[in-house]
């Protein structure tokens, strides 16, 4: 029994693992695609799925925001800061009109635009990671260790529903635009948008306990980059090893902060793939990115949008 339980933990820890074994043995950092450790914290690490939506649609949307991502990243003429908006822009239309509560679809869209990915490789990744994800929640839930839970659309937006969407995006572009004015670029980290855009909603733990979420968010960030500098810096170490403790290290900080929330393992596994030069200032970019995100999405507390989540999928994150 006790082998079972641990099971979910096990096969994230296996998919991060492989996913950045895979792109060193292949000398490609665009295989590593942090979002997944959101995905797997919120499909394997919770009893319930933590997004009110299903299998179909998780795939598809990071499907389709992977190809918009690098379709941006690859044809837009501007510079990084007007093409990281405009892929925002996109992915919080994307988000609003799919009527799920699934946002780290927000951060496979930004992500291939801030490193400026223009492979076919990053799209595959990205689509197979995910398959991987749902395949083992489906596994997980044939043996009784997961629980599923039906898919509901959420209402039809109302007015103000489309005025919440405007302020979010106006916000979450001017982050943006202030993140690369002060060459701060992770300040704006893609998993923090997506957690911008889950703590806009009436419940989010943000607005109850914002001190517990800003230091689980800075916790997840110090562990990624502290043990990639200590094990492969220093010691010479496999990246895979580093992902896989930074993984480890997500789920007891949670356990111990009794918080799930997905983008705090997206944001640990990002340092995989932070320049390590850039290493050391990581977490302190993070702790203020958070910060002010948490605080600007105080903006929603009043005429917050009626569009209810279902309560099987009111959690923490």
């Amino acid at each position: 029994m006790q082998c079972k339980k641990h099971l979910p933990l096990l096969l994230t820890l296996l998919l991060i693992g492989g996913m950045t074994a895979a792109a060193e043995y292949l000398h490609n950092r665009e295989i590593i695609f942090p979002e997944i450790a959101a995905i797997a914290a919120g499909a394997l690490l919770t009893p319930k799925r933590a997004w009110n939506t299903d299998s179909k649609r998780i795939f598809l949307s990071i499907s389709v925001c992977a190809v918009l991502g690098v379709l941006i990243s690859r044809l837009c003429p501007f510079g990084t800061a007007p093409q990281m908006c405009l892929a925002f822009l996109i992915a919080q239309l994307l988000f609003f009109y799919s009527r799920t509560t699934f946002a780290p679809m927000i951060s496979a869209i930004v992500l291939p635009v801030l490193l400026h990915t223009e492979s076919p490789v990053y799209i595959a990744a990205a689509m197979i990671l995910t398959a991987l994800i749902l395949l083992c929640r489906k596994l997980l839930i044939r043996l009784h260790i997961l629980s599923d839970t039906p898919f509901e659309k959420l209402p039809v937006p109302d007015q103000n529903a489309y005025r919440n969407l405007l302020r979010g995006t106006v916000i979450g572009c001017g982050w943006i635009l202030l993140s690369q004015t002060m060459h701060l670029p992770f300040l704006a980290a893609p998993p923090l948008l997506v957690a911008f855009t889950e703590f806009r909603k009436p419940d989010a733990v943000s607005r109850r306990e914002p001190l517990r979420v800003i230091l689980l968010l800075t916790a997840c960030a110090a562990s990624g980059a502290l043990l990639r500098i200590l094990l492969c810096v220093r010691l010479g170490a496999p990246l895979w090893l580093s992902a896989m403790l930074t993984m480890l290290a997500v789920y007891a900080l949670m356990q111990g902060f009794r918080l799930t929330i997905p983008p705090a393992a997206a944001i640990a596994v990002l340092s995989d793939l932070v320049p390590q030069e850039a290493l050391p200032h990581f977490p302190a970019q993070i702790a203020c990115g958070i910060a002010g995100l948490v605080l600007l999405s105080f903006a929603f507390r009043r005429n917050d949008s009626t569009r209810p989540v279902p309560l099987h999928h009111q959690t923490a994150s």
